[in-house]
């Protein structure tokens, strides 16, 4: 190979490496990129984090308010009639009472977890200082009366496919009104049975809490107690609302249904709070809301105003500790969750004109 003469091998130079400066500016760049990539993904993820929060707890608050408000709304309900405006009477052996302190004229009630009535069993186990909220009412759900009923029997149209373990839905010792539009009789279906296309509802004696009356019905002469065609039958519920620890220590809304095991509705309800209604000059609007404990006459309650607390499932979500306003008191949370607080204000429509 021939080199040119003017080409001098030893005027080449050799790229020996980066210089310490060059090297640290280098660094230093690359470290302000990584800070701001690190910065936008730690922003990301808590704007993400916060609204996912926030998604959650309006979410609870909304579906509490709503599964608890319906439920309010239909306390007392009997059938198609306010129970000022009929007769209502019943046979079981207490007979204001079907459920742990219920009784036809007060069928809302709210008590202090610590201040439970006697039979009103809670597992688990309510949070203290907190509300419990019990309603009492009819299904909405109700059979139709196949024929006049007779002094031992109430007879319904079968509803239910044959073989079903409760024929009509409705089941041996189940606590039942039939009604029409003038009145009501509520008693204990000893026995439930299908018989030539209709299902018997026998109101014998022997169950729990059982009927005082045991014979009643079919008397021409008496016609409190007769039910034609077309009157109703429906079971009665007793429902409880109320806060309890979850599974995983987080606080939720509970609901138990005519003393059956208690089942967590909602996570991350951290609380309720129910203030009456009373109408103090019976024209069926409330004059002023009280505590429950407040409530001299429960006959005289129209409508409830219901509070709802609402935790985020997860902590650290919040920049800082909230300071938030619950049941008249302000209140400077121990963590940094999001909460909100969600109203309502709900009438009774059975007291309602």
């Amino acid at each position: 190979m021939r080199i040119h003469p003017e080409f001098n091998l030893s005027s080449i130079k050799r790229q020996s490496g980066l210089s310490l400066v060059e090297l640290m500016i280098a660094i230093t760049i690359g470290v302000v990129l990584m800070t701001g990539v690190v910065q936008m993904f730690v922003s990301s993820k808590t704007v993400f984090t916060t609204q996912q929060g926030l998604s959650r707890v309006q979410e609870t608050g909304r579906l509490a308010i709503d599964f608890m408000a319906r439920d309010i709304r239909q306390a007392g309900f009997m059938g198609c009639s306010y129970y000022t405006d009929w007769s209502l009477n019943s046979t079981l052996n207490n007979t204001n009472q079907f459920g742990s302190d219920f009784s036809f004229e007060t069928s809302l009630r709210a008590y202090e977890s610590n201040a439970l009535p006697a039979g009103m069993v809670l597992n688990p186990a309510p949070r203290a200082d907190t509300q419990v909220i019990a309603v009492y009412a009819a299904n909405e759900e109700s059979v139709a009366v196949s024929e006049q009923n007779d002094a031992n029997n109430v007879y319904v149209e079968l509803t239910t496919p044959a073989g079903a373990e409760c024929p009509s839905g409705i089941c041996d010792n189940d606590i039942v009104a039939v009604a029409d539009c003038d009145k009501a009789m509520v008693f204990q279906a000893t026995t439930v049975n299908e018989q030539a296309g209709r299902v018997v509802l026998a109101h014998a004696a022997g169950a729990n809490p059982g009927n005082q009356r045991t014979v009643w019905g079919g008397d021409a002469e008496n016609l409190i107690e007769i039910f034609d065609e077309g009157a109703e039958v429906l079971k009665l519920n007793t429902v409880v609302y109320y806060i309890a620890d979850g599974p995983r220590g987080i606080p939720g809304l509970y609901q138990q249904v005519s003393g059956e095991q208690a089942f967590e509705l909602l996570q991350g309800v951290e609380n309720i709070n129910l203030a009456i209604g009373l109408d103090t000059n019976t024209d069926r609007v409330a004059d002023n809301y009280v505590a429950p404990a407040a409530v001299a006459d429960w006959n005289q309650v129209v409508a409830a105003r219901l509070d709802v607390l609402v935790q985020s499932p997860d902590d650290n979500v919040s920049a800082e500790n909230q300071t938030y306003e619950f049941a008249g008191a302000e209140i400077e949370a121990a963590d940094r969750r999001i909460r909100q607080v969600f109203s309502t204000t709900v009438g009774v429509r059975s007291r309602l004109p």
